[in-house]
């Protein structure tokens, strides 16, 4: 099965395209006309996706949303909005209630299947990394056991003289093999990252005084291949006959410190894909909306704090339907990707490009007032209506843009208020004939 999809929509016909659609692809769609029955569907039995109408009688999307997020057993499941509306208003307060994206009335079949698939594949990332840290965890709890069957790297050092002793999982996880170097501290810490030195060194001197010990940090092999390393601690204590009750990680023992470590470099860069992923729009590589948003507050809360300019671009592509329509969506997209190069080389690497939807795009850009706002908006525009995307049949295909422009003023509460001015713009730079600034 492609996947469990949930459809919510008070529009008969709406509804049944959705899921003959989804179903064609092999998604298990299940569709309902008002918020009250989907949310006792998805409670009795959790969907990996919802696609949620913002407009229906009763409770209507961004109610049922919030409901869904609220509670904590449901509130990982992506929900993608379905509308007709088109102001940012709506699109904001659809991402406030907690959806992950928006899709646009009348929308593509294929835009739909597209979004659907990604949200989807998200999700079991998601779900994945989740089995994989509660594995994690329970592993964690039996780490004594673990550490006498499986040799789970451990390391002992010598307070007073310094003498240090690794096990052979140690030696591995470093990257050498068993009884290969002698054991120091001036070579463990050679081995670890430049950035990380003095910290793990820092947390090493605490345990020596008994202090719990919980830390990750990096080590550089050779050929610069980096791992990432968590060492943990408790204190052990020590019965009549001077045996060790317990060794956790690394701990204070008369005179000893001993450590264990464990390699979670595979953890981590799951970890980072996946927060790469939620970033990242997978098309244009611009940064997904979310994260655009977030990273604009952070933006608007510093140019408050040192009083620097702050200026917004809303662009839009002119006459995208007919691009799609006329060469395909593969065009459509090559068209979207062209977009986001030619930004790339026009502007500074401190702005940032978001996608927010569709043939929509949003651009920061830091420390720039109006006047400079705008000459770079034209220039990107002229940029834009220069540009040719390569068709399959040798010829080219030329596009333009319209972009509105607004600067944070001094009475905006929130990056909100010049969001909606450069929306506003850019509909009526569109209006004005298109392929201009306002």
């Amino acid at each position: 099965m492609a996947g469990n999809v949930l459809i919510v929509d008070d529009t008969p016909p709406v509804l049944k395209l959705l899921k003959d659609i989804l179903s064609a692809e092999g998604y298990k769609a299940r569709p309902f006309n008002n918020g009250e029955l989907a949310l006792r569907s998805i409670a009795a039995e959790p969907p990996e996706l919802i696609l949620l109408d913002v407009r229906m009688p009763g409770m209507d999307g961004f109610e049922v949303c919030r409901r869904i997020k609220e509670d904590e057993k449901l509130n990982d499941i992506p929900v993608i909005f379905i509308s007709a509306a088109t102001d940012t208003d709506d699109k904001i307060k659809a991402f406030e209630a907690g959806g992950v994206d928006y899709i646009t009335k009348p929308f593509q079949k294929e835009e739909v299947l597209a979004r659907v698939q990604t949200h989807v594949a998200l999700h079991r990332s998601r779900q994945k990394l989740l089995e994989t840290q509660n594995a994690l965890r329970k592993s964690e709890q039996s780490l004594k056991i673990a550490q006498a069957v499986a040799q789970l790297g451990h390391w002992e050092m010598d307070v007073q003289s310094g003498e240090l002793s690794w096990s052979d999982e140690t030696y591995r996880i470093f990257g050498f093999a068993p009884q290969a170097v002698a054991p120091s501290y001036e070579a463990f810490l050679k081995l670890l990252h430049p950035d990380d030195r003095e910290r793990v060194a820092s947390h090493i001197e605490t345990a020596k005084q008994g202090n719990d010990f919980d830390i990750e940090y990096r080590i550089v092999l050779p050929g610069e291949r980096v791992r990432v390393i968590h060492g943990k601690g408790a204190l052990v204590s020590f019965p009549g006959q001077g045996r060790k009750t317990e060794i956790i990680g690394t701990v204070q023992c008369d005179n000893e410190v001993i450590g264990v470590i464990q390699d979670i470099t595979t953890r981590k860069e799951m970890e980072w894909r996946l927060e790469h992923e939620a970033r990242t729009d997978a098309l244009t590589g611009c940064s997904a909306r979310r994260y655009f948003l977030e990273i604009a507050q952070q933006e608007f809360a510093r140019s408050r704090r040192y009083g620097s300019s702050l200026s917004l671009l809303m662009l839009d592509l002119d006459h995208f339907k007919k691009i799609n329509d006329t060469h395909g969506h593969h065009v459509g997209d090559l068209t979207l990707q062209k977009l986001a190069q030619v930004c790339r080389v026009v502007l500074r690497q401190e702005d940032m490009v978001g996608r927010l939807g569709g043939e929509e795009f949003a651009i920061l850009l830091i420390e720039t007032g109006s006047e400079r706002a705008f000459e770079v908006a034209e220039r990107l525009r002229e940029a834009l209506a220069t540009t040719d995307v390569a068709l399959d049949t040798g010829a080219t295909l030329r596009f333009t843009a319209s972009i509105g422009v607004a600067t944070v003023a001094a009475d905006d509460a929130g990056i909100d208020a010049p969001l909606i001015r450069a929306d506003e713009a850019l509909y009526r730079a569109k209006n004005a004939g298109r392929n201009r600034i306002a």
